[in-house]
């Protein structure tokens, strides 16, 4: 069930750094080298496979974005919430 509004931005006051881009949550991670960067991806593939839901990730250099939304319901759900508040805990 998608997100109202009001649950969407409670949610966000609580998320640092995410946001909502064209009807997605998105956030860029920056991080001091490439390595890192690649080690963060592969803790949230790993995430991302243990709770079944998967994000875009676009990789540039040092900077991760995921961009996050459950397309089987047009927008943001609950499970996108769990994958963003995951990501924010394995970095």
């Amino acid at each position: 069930m998608l997100l109202s509004s009001s649950e969407l931005s409670d949610h966000l006051s609580r998320l640092d750094g995410w946001e909502v881009v064209e009807g997605e949550l998105q956030k860029t991670y920056r991080f001091e080298t490439f390595p890192e960067a690649i080690q963060f991806v592969h803790l949230v593939a790993d995430l991302a496979e243990s709770i079944n839901h998967h994000p875009n990730i676009l990789i540039e250099y040092r900077n991760v974005t995921l961009t996050v939304s459950t397309h089987d319901e047009g927008g943001i759900t609950a499970k996108d919430i769990t994958l963003a508040k995951g990501c924010e805990e394995v970095v």
